[in-house]
């Protein structure tokens, strides 16, 4: 059996219609002979041509449906290649259901193509500033004969300075693949939140304390989830960062997580001056800054942390968003399926 499915298998779609075709011929042709068999008696098929007639007709059935085939799947094609020069072309009714799957993986494709050229611009930007300013401080400080030792040691203070940024982008490109990675399996646990929501602010109190910032954490002491406790705390301890970055000094940091109905909800706010509208739907791309001009200051990131944080919550079946108003602060809401 398996020997005559690698064989069907290894067959082209016109030959498997034309032998369909066949198949379906012989049906009607011992329907008929059974027919005439019962009707006439069995010495009738034996009288005249009868016999040579239906294997003619076997035959007729199988050419036919071999060349009726063909002709299908060359129309097919020649739609096909049509369908791609014009993806609006007006297709049979046959066939829409079929164009409508096509227009829509296109579209997919091409998506996926100009944010593959998106991407790659901007990593190829912000790994060459670093690099540029490498060389430059690198090519000075050689012209530079009477340089001073001081002089030296702040040109190679410059340089790995730069190859820290440098290594912390790459790092931070890493996380990322290895967040939107399907290959590599969720490693799920039940875990108390609150524990986990004093453990991710510890991660990065240090942070806040540069900006005498301070933390109101509200969550449930009995809130339990099932869930990757790693790639949740890539997206809580991302948020929690980007709120500190945009949160005014002596400001707060709001942490709330609570379950409505059968989600849980993680909430972080901050204090700052909020979203433009215009930049909302746009924060979650990768290296999308809503301030172009902070792109190289110290400290401002590369404007991966948020499309961190939206991938780890995505691989763990919930979406994140956010609302903002104008000198009012930004919320982002985690909204996660409740379990355990």
């Amino acid at each position: 059996m398996k020997k005559i499915r690698q064989w069907w298998g290894r067959l082209s779609l016109q030959w498997r219609l034309g032998m369909a075709f066949g198949v379906l011929g012989a049906g009607v042709l011992v329907f008929l002979a059974a027919l005439l068999a019962r009707t006439h008696g069995v010495e009738f098929l034996a009288k005249g041509k009868i016999v040579e007639a239906f294997i003619f007709a076997l035959v007729i059935f199988f050419v036919g449906g071999w060349l009726i085939a063909g002709w299908s799947l060359g129309f097919i094609s020649q739609l096909g290649i049509r369908f791609k020069q014009n993806p609006n072309l007006a297709l049979p009714a046959e066939l829409e259901g079929l164009a409508n799957l096509l227009r829509s993986e296109m579209q997919k494709h091409d998506s996926l193509l100009a944010e593959l050229r998106h991407f790659t611009s901007d990593a190829s930007h912000e790994l060459r500033t670093p690099l540029t300013a490498i060389r430059t401080v690198g090519e000075v400080a050689l012209r530079n004969s009477q340089a001073k030792p001081e002089e030296l040691r702040e040109a190679i203070e410059s340089i790995l300075e730069e190859c820290q940024r440098m290594n912390a982008l790459v790092e931070r490109l890493l996380r990322l693949a290895r967040v939107e990675s399907d290959e590599i399996p969720l490693r799920l646990r039940r875990i108390n939140l609150r524990l986990h929501c004093f453990a991710w602010k510890d991660a990065i109190s240090v942070l806040a304390e540069e900006k005498n910032l301070s933390f109101d954490i509200q969550c449930p002491q009995d809130l339990f989830l099932v869930t990757d406790v790693e790639m949740l705390g890539h997206a809580v301890v991302n948020l929690l960062h980007n709120a500190i970055e945009h949160n005014p000094p002596q400001g707060t940091i709001t942490f709330r997580v609570e379950k409505l109905d059968n989600q849980i909800i993680l909430e972080i706010s901050d204090e700052g001056r909020g979203i433009e509208p215009e930049h909302i739907d746009k924060i979650f791309r990768r290296f999308y800054r809503a301030n172009r001009s902070r792109s190289y200051e110290k400290g401002s990131g590369f404007g991966l942390g948020l499309s961190i944080a939206k991938a780890a919550v995505e691989r763990l079946g919930g979406n994140i968003s956010v609302t903002s108003v104008l000198g009012r602060g930004a919320s982002f809401k985690i909204t996660l399926p409740a379990s355990g």
